[in-house]
């Protein structure tokens, strides 16, 4: 609601969104701040009766309401004891992933469109490689560092639910199903306000924790937060100075 005020009552060229989130690629770390190509909201879902599967149409599906094209998590793969089910089955059965109702301004009023996968700008996404070379903060005081220096690094994508995810289970299914790196609650919000506004727009996130631990290096949230913090903001006033440095700024 704040993007859509903002867009609605003032003249913005373009948006740049930051903050920390959590951590779902096992090849980074704690304090690296993550650049994602795409962003999706991933909390919008299809729950399947039970006894359905993935060849059983969805309610709603051939109105296209609902799809079976982005996929499924389906819980009994991660049932832990299922001694007394003979099945080996799950009440929960599936969810299905899907897409959000966007309403673009050049578009036909009332004529809705689907989006998942919502890409960040080309050019601020370019612009942003160029801050790989950044030196960004390794420790919280003279006592408390990180084992890996943290670095700025392009991912492919993020992702954003209304949920915490503190859940190393979720965050490996995320991870393997999307390739996704930083989750958070907020990012997905902006980028579809912005693809419907047909606003540029980037998110940088800094990783503040890994998402359900599991890791030998300590990854308390309450721990790094202000490193994570300071990172993510220290890169966003780079970035700034940088596009407002690039000469083809003024043609976008």
């Amino acid at each position: 609601i704040t993007s859509q005020l903002l867009l609605t009552q003032f003249k913005i060229e373009g948006v740049v969104h930051y903050g920390i989130a959590g951590n779902a690629n096992p090849s980074l770390h704690i304090g690296f701040v993550t650049i994602p190509q795409y962003w999706s909201h991933s909390a919008l879902w299809s729950w399947q009766r039970y006894g359905y599967g993935p060849s059983d149409e969805l309610p709603l599906e051939p109105n296209g309401d609902y799809t079976r094209n982005i996929g499924y998590i389906k819980f009994a793969d991660y049932a832990e004891n299922v001694t007394a089910c003979n099945s080996h089955d799950n009440l929960l059965n599936n969810v299905w992933f899907q897409p959000e109702e966007v309403f673009p301004v050049d578009g036909t009023p009332e004529q809705r469109q689907h989006a998942f996968w919502i890409p960040v700008d080309p050019l601020y996404f370019n612009i942003s490689k160029s801050l790989e070379d950044m030196e960004l903060e390794n420790c919280v005081n003279a006592t408390t560092c990180l084992d890996e220096t943290p670095r700025v690094v392009q991912v492919h994508r993020g992702t954003s639910a209304g949920i915490y995810v503190d859940n190393a289970a979720y965050r490996s299914f995320i991870y393997k199903k999307f390739n996704v790196t930083p989750v958070d609650m907020e990012s997905a919000a902006v980028a579809l306000i912005c693809m419907q506004q047909r606003v540029p727009f980037i998110i940088i996130r800094a990783l503040s924790d890994l998402a359900g631990g599991g890791s030998a290096e300590s990854n308390e949230i309450d721990t790094f937060i202000s490193l994570a913090s300071n990172n993510s903001v220290n890169v966003v006033v780079e970035f700034i100075k940088r596009l407002v440095a690039e000469p083809l700024v003024s043609d976008h």
